[in-house]
């Protein structure tokens, strides 16, 4: 429907006659069907108790609030084209990156100003209340270098939310109360107030990193933007006079060892047309019976196309645009391309995959490279899961026109999908225009997606030169039980369990974990504590679950030694158990044999990460360096789950527990939080 858009909209009439009659109507029905309906045997009525829970169930989850019931099936016409001049590159917009402005220069001081606000916008055509920063969504690009420091300051200008912001995957040395986590390392930012966070990146520190909202809902309506740090393309040398400074060295910068020319980052994640908080109370409520909502759509650096005719009549959306007007990305065609892809989302998993080009993946998560691949044609990565993050290096393939134009598909995982969602386009596919002078965007034909053709990055070590760091053993090991369960004693409300415990925020005192010591800690903070000392620590975390988790760890990174999911059973590993240790890793694979002060995890095979998806009913080993000092969360990253409380704490190089790691944070009644 070249040039046209389609708009959705409620039919209006006016309330001095619509009231008046909608109240008859009301009148008429409980005469009609009142007394036939009370004259039923109450064996009936008990029989049908079932059945209208379940149309209870459905009719919130379908309906946001009983007038919408009292709506007629919205119309659809033609709206001028020009609404969508101004958003249809935004995938290239926000995502072109300028590494040549960082990497060739010294560490420095950047001071930033984010104002948070909220504004009706269209992100695929239907009208939401979005979460900007500066008047963006998403919010600006933060580029830096390693070693810079930031001071920002965040500027809350929504009306009736506190907000904070958590800087994913940065390690945060020495700036554990700049984490942004609210209940843990700070309270919540009022309304018409500010927070300056200060902080400095680790010197070897680089790679793909995000920010979002770490308060309520918010980062699920739009509050996150891109963090890149890349990597010194510069080497130490001492001038005449004997002072320190650093020169270009072309040879180690990322864009010649892997030959690339510009750098592109795709924020890409599912996409909620309802507000989050309105998600939030439906699946926090006995009925939903712990199904996650499903989304309703896919944006790819804020833009995307939601087609106005799949909207379903119960729950009309105000919708334009022509569904088959996808966004583009507009490349050069002239060379490789490196992309930095973070999975926002917050429930599902997401792959990859290119109709003409080639990729290959170089680093996973925060800038940590892979095992080198094999050349061979690679068009398709993933699962990414919601939080984690991958770099690839997209090619053109011998053979093909590199300057013909393409398609990206991102295609959802499905797998926590428990009801459906008719609207939800699973698979997308977006043009990849070699020149701005291509208007065609439906020439090419998308395909299935080819096995042969695609990377696991699930089976994809990290580099011999990280896996070396590994020690044999681990000085500390520590084993929890994760699992959703819907209790009675607290109203059949799905909440996410370690061990026993549901997180919540500090109540009593009300102040941050790092103003508190850990025996003024109350019954909802389950914790790992590491000691006084820096150590290597194994963390099993056994999910119980009928579904996977992507659980990320504040702070730190860790190794994955070992990933299972089960066939049978709870699939649960215990490394004490004998018959565990036997059941999982046999002696008969394990080179080490029968020496049981060895582990039978095979290190060759471990990747580095601080996001990682647990399979349902399976278990991993996480192996990490707890020198870090200061209160972590670890949490899933579905963002349903963590409103549930699926969430605990690591505490690292804590004295003992009557000693705060930041005890000014609970200094004055002032500082206290509002829980």
């Amino acid at each position: 429907m070249e040039g046209k858009e389609i708009r959705q909209r409620h039919v209006s009439v006016p309330l001095d006659i619509a009231e008046p009659e909608r109240d008859e109507t009301q009148r008429t029905n409980k005469r009609r069907f009142a007394l036939p309906f009370l004259l039923l045997p109450r064996s009936v009525l008990l029989s049908l108790l079932p059945f209208l829970a379940i149309l209870g169930l459905f009719a919130r989850l379908f309906f946001t609030s009983t007038e919408l019931l009292l709506l007629p099936v919205a119309r659809r016409h033609p709206e001028p084209s020009e609404a969508w001049l101004d958003i249809d590159n935004r995938i290239q917009q926000n995502g072109l990156l300028h590494p040549e402005e960082h990497a060739y220069r010294a560490a420095t001081t950047q001071t930033l100003d984010l104002r948070v606000a909220t504004e009706q916008r269209r992100p695929d055509g239907v009208l939401k209340k979005v979460f900007l920063i500066n008047d963006l969504f998403p919010g600006p690009t933060i580029e830096a270098r390693s070693g810079d420091t930031f001071n920002i300051l965040v500027h809350n200008d929504v009306k009736d939310e506190e907000i904070s912001m958590h800087w994913h995957g940065l390690e945060m040395r020495d700036a554990n109360s700049m984490d942004g986590s609210i209940g843990v390392t700070q309270c919540g930012i009022p309304p018409g107030q500010s927070f300056w966070y200060n902080f400095t990146i680790s010197p070897d520190q680089s790679g793909t990193f995000w920010y979002h909202a770490h308060s309520s809902v918010q980062r699920v309506d739009g509050l996150y933007g891109g963090l890149i740090v890349h990597k010194p393309a510069t080497t130490l040398s001492l001038d005449r006079f004997g002072r320190t400074k650093e020169q270009r060295n072309d040879a180690l910068a990322d864009r010649s060892k892997y030959n690339y020319g510009e750098e592109l980052l795709l924020l890409i994640g599912d996409w909620y047309h309802r507000p989050a908080r309105d998600v939030a109370s439906w699946y926090l409520w006995w009925g939903s019976m712990g199904f996650e909502p499903v989304p309703d759509s896919i944006l790819v650096n804020g833009a995307g196309r939601f087609n106005c005719s799949m909207a379903m009549p119960g729950r009309p959306v105000d919708c334009i645009g022509d569904a088959n007007d996808m966004p583009p990305m507009v490349l050069n065609g002239k060379g490789s391309y490196r992309l930095r892809i973070v999975n926002t989302g917050s429930l599902a998993g997401i792959t990859v995959s290119f109709a003409k080009e080639a990729l290959k993946v170089i680093t996973l998560d925060g800038g940590i490279p892979v095992e080198t691949q094999s050349d061979e044609h690679k068009s398709s990565a993933g699962i990414l899961f919601p939080g984690q993050r991958m770099d690839v290096i997209l090619r053109p393939v011998k053979g093909e026109n590199s300057m013909e134009p393409s398609l990206v598909t991102v295609e959802l995982d499905e797998s926590d999908f428990k009801i459906g969602n008719p609207s939800l386009q699973p698979r997308q596919s977006f043009p990849v225009l070699k020149s701005p002078k291509h208007v065609d965007r439906t020439s090419v034909v998308t395909t299935d997606s080819d096995n042969d053709r695609h990377i696991n990055i699930e089976k994809v070590p990290s580099a011999s030169s990280v896996r070396a760091m590994i020690p044999p053993k681990a000085q500390q090991t520590h084993l929890v039980y994760t699992k959703v369960e819907k209790l009675s004693r607290l109203a059949n409300i799905p909440h996410g369990f370690f061990n026993r415990t549901t997180w919540k925020a500090q109540s009593d005192p009300p102040y941050p974990l790092a103003g508190l010591a850990r025996k003024q800690w109350d019954n909802h903070q389950l914790t790992v504590a590491t000691g006084p000392e820096p150590v290597w620590v194994d963390l099993v975390v056994n999910n119980l679950d009928e579904g996977a988790h992507p659980f990320h760890l504040h702070g730190h990174n860790f190794y994955i030694l070992a990933l299972h999911e089960s066939t049978y059973g709870w699939g649960s590993y215990n490394p004490w158990d004998e018959k565990s240790r036997l059941a999982f890793f046999p002696t008969d694979n394990n080179p080490k044999d029968n020496n049981h002060n060895a582990d039978p995890y095979d290190l060759s095979q471990a990747v580095l990460r601080d996001t990682v998806q647990i399979p349902r009913r399976g278990y991993a080993v996480l192996r990490f360096r707890a020198d870090n000092a200061g209160v972590w969360l670890f949490h899933c990253h579905v963002m349903w789950h963590l409103a549930g409380g699926m969430a605990m704490i690591v505490d690292v190089m804590s004295a003992d527990d009557s000693t705060a790691h930041q005890p000014w944070l609970s200094a004055t009644e002032e500082l206290k939080c509002s829980v």
